[in-house]
């Protein structure tokens, strides 16, 4: 049988946010496969979160942007808030912003050949989900071949979940589910007693990879490869674009909706700490393509307009404040993080111009 939750029951947060609680139900399905999936677009999303995002955050912001030493960073993580996940959302459908499509590319023609390797009643699970458009090129393949197959859809932001998850098509024998939580409460959850032993294959998409550091890349793969059995797979969406001005305008677009996107941070950041520490006005967004030792990559700062101070230190108008990166991997380096990460590359699909690849790796 599917598994499913109880809906989430909403509490009031600071300045009445709503944020979702688990009920003593939705602990138990936590660790429990066994429930009536329901249709309602709440019933069928598990909150699996260990700890309170947002105090975490917190604490990051503080300690990222005051540091002991190095260079002044913000979590990535602050740019993916419900607003933030809507204008990426957007960002995809940009002309510039070449990763989508190619991804795209890639999936509309390998998705039957995907699915084809994906066992009978598996559990297919999603890193940072997001608008499911891509996905669900994946789903309708599984659908169409007939298996009995779990999606679960990992994100941190509930309405989006809610918003996302009601847009699938009514499929029959894909039984699509939420995630509410983060990549490390997805690891705990994916360990449970109920869940361990399962088939699956664990999804991460939209060159998301590429936000970490190359190092910090192979530890996260790494930690989900941990989970895996024989027979479990992770499918890695991977790009290795060099051409510097096209990463460049991917990330730094005609209209500003990057620029936007990447400010809305700031934004969560004020919402999280509760006050307007960081005054739009006094900030602004730059962005660059470098190629140096350690590879390629797209880099995003915040750099103040004038000096300004903010938590305690004095900011200089000619520092930079680093927000995102996005790594451009080579086939030698994307071997090379998943000799790292412990996988080994079974099959990879890429589209004509090799700038996109999507990798099947087991252990």
């Amino acid at each position: 049988m599917s598994p499913s939750a109880e809906p989430l029951a909403p509490v009031t947060g600071v300045n009445g946010t709503s944020f979702p609680h688990k009920t003593a139900s939705a602990k138990k399905v936590a660790t429990s496969t066994t429930a009536e999936v329901k249709s309602d677009g709440i019933s069928n999303i598990i909150d699996i979160r260990q700890a309170s995002v947002e105090m975490n955050l917190r604490d990051e912001i503080v300690s990222q942007f005051c540091p002991k030493k190095g260079p002044r960073t913000l979590p990535t993580l602050l740019l993916y808030d419900e607003a933030g996940l809507q204008l990426f959302e957007e960002i995809t459908y940009l002309e510039e912003y070449y990763l989508t499509n190619n991804e795209i590319d890639v999936l509309t023609a390998a998705a039957t050949e995907i699915a084809d390797r994906i066992p009978q009643d598996s559990m297919v699970i999603e890193l940072g989900s997001g608008n499911l458009r891509k996905v669900n090129l994946l789903l309708q393949a599984l659908e169409q071949s007939g298996k009995r197959v779990e999606y679960y859809a990992l994100d941190l932001s509930l309405q989006e979940l809610q918003r996302t998850l009601s847009q699938l098509p009514r499929y029959e024998h894909v039984h699509c589910f939420g995630l509410l939580g983060t990549y490390d409460d997805g690891r705990e959850w994916l360990k449970t007693p109920a869940i361990l032993h399962r088939q699956k294959c664990i999804l991460t998409l939209g060159s998301s990879i590429g936000n970490f550091h190359r190092d910090n890349a192979a530890d996260f793969l790494r930690g989900f490869a941990d989970v895996l059995h024989p027979g479990d797979s992770i499918l890695v969406g991977l790009d290795s674009c060099v051409d510097a001005d096209k990463v460049y305008h991917a990330y730094n677009d005609k209209e500003g909706l990057t620029h936007r996107f990447v400010l809305n941070g700031l934004v969560n950041a004020n919402r999280i700490l509760g006050k307007e520490t960081f005054n739009l006005a006094d900030w602004r967004v730059i962005g660059e393509y470098v190629h140096d030792i350690d590879g390629g990559r797209h880099q995003a700062f915040y750099a103040p307009t004038r000096e300004i101070e903010v938590l305690g230190q004095n900011i200089q108008p000619h520092e930079r404040v680093q927000i995102e990166q996005s790594v451009k991997y080579s086939p030698a380096e994307a071997d090379y993080l998943w000799r790292s990460a412990g996988m080994t590359e079974s099959y990879k699909w890429q589209n004509d111009s090799k700038e996109h690849g999507t990798y099947w790796l087991t252990k």
